[in-house]
Order: structure tokens, then C-alpha cells, then sequence
């Protein structure tokens, strides 16, 4: 399985007023990601591709702090990040977190009898 950090994290933007900063929702980039299609994007999805991506953005919608994805799912992230070409400066911690996502063993939990 693969370990990914969801917390937001600071991006910094300059406007006429000066340098603002905010927290950059990593979660709903991913969501954008997972279901683009269009200019920005080599990916087409079918509609079989759309509904598992959808599957899978609603996991990370769902998930708290950190996400644990099968491989399956890894690669369908991965699909999709390597697919998009519109990043810009505040997307290099999300494109980092997707791509160093650590291993995680899992072990079931056995039952106490």
C-alpha cells in the first residue's frame, strides 16, 4: 500500500496588496486531477475510467489526514498526475507527496477468539 499526507499545506501568491498566503486544499486538487480531461490534460477517460477515478477521488475526499491506497489505486493516481500538464509553483509539495507516497505494510488484525 501507499501512504500519501492530505494536510493542507502554505502556498504564497502575490497580488497589488502584496504576498498572501493561504492553505492549499490538496484534496480537491486531486479530485480535479483524478477527473480532468481537456487542454491541460492528456488523459481521456472512458466511462468506466471516470466512474473508478470518481471512486477513488471521493476516498480522498473522505479521508482524514493521510490516505492508504492499494497499488491499483496508486497507479490510477499516478496515471493521472504523470497525464496532467498544467502545474504550477504551488502544486510541487502535492506532486511531491504523489510521488515519494511511501510503502506501508499492512497486516490484518486477527480476531480474538
Amino acid at each position: 500500500m501507499r501512504k500519501i499526507n492530505l494536510k493542507p499545506y502554505k502556498v504564497s501568491i502575490t497580488t497589488p496588496e502584496g504576498i498572501k498566503e493561504f492553505d492549499y486544499d490538496i484534496k480537491t486538487s486531486i479530485e480535479s486531477i483524478l477527473l480532468s480531461s481537456g487542454p491541460m490534460t492528456e488523459q481521456r477517460l472512458s466511462m468506466v475510467e471516470v466512474l473508478r477515478n470518481a471512486r477513488l477521488a471521493e476516498k480522498v475526499k473522505s479521508a482524514q489526514d493521510d490516505i492508504l491506497l492499494e497499488e491499483s489505486e496508486y497507479s490510477t493516481l499516478k496515471q493521472s498526475f504523470d497525464a496532467f500538464k498544467g502545474y504550477s509553483g504551488n502544486e510541487v509539495e502535492m506532486c511531491r507527496r504523489v510521488q515519494e507516497a511511501g510503502h506501508v505494510d499492512v497486516q490484518e488484525k486477527r480476531k480474538k477468539s
